[in-house]
């Protein structure tokens, strides 16, 4: 993937991952199929982590913005175990 400035993943119980990219959020389903949720032309660095509440809505602040978006289609956050192994996907469980 192109572009850097990364939050941490969450995971949904489907094998999705949601995150925000090079001012982008992204959702990357278990087959590695990825959709662009939203987008704009913004390259703020300072982020926090991904929260992904129930109905598929996902939170995050970029900056001093807190960010809101529903209808995403995403599932619950898996209840899985939850590592963050060094904070990327490669650390992080795989759904079979």
């Amino acid at each position: 993937m192109s572009g850097y400035h990364t939050t941490h993943p969450a995971l949904d119980a489907d094998g999705t991952a949601v995150f925000w990219r090079d001012g982008r959020l992204l959702a990357v389903d278990a087959d590695l199929q990825a959709r662009t949720l939203y987008a704009q032309n913004d390259d703020r660095s300072v982020m926090s982590r991904i929260l992904l509440l129930d109905q598929g809505r996902v939170v995050f602040t970029l900056h001093d913005e807190l960010f809101l978006f529903h209808g995403t289609g995403l599932g619950p956050l898996d209840d899985g175990p939850w590592p963050c192994g060094d904070g990327n996907l490669h650390g992080n469980p795989v759904r079979a």
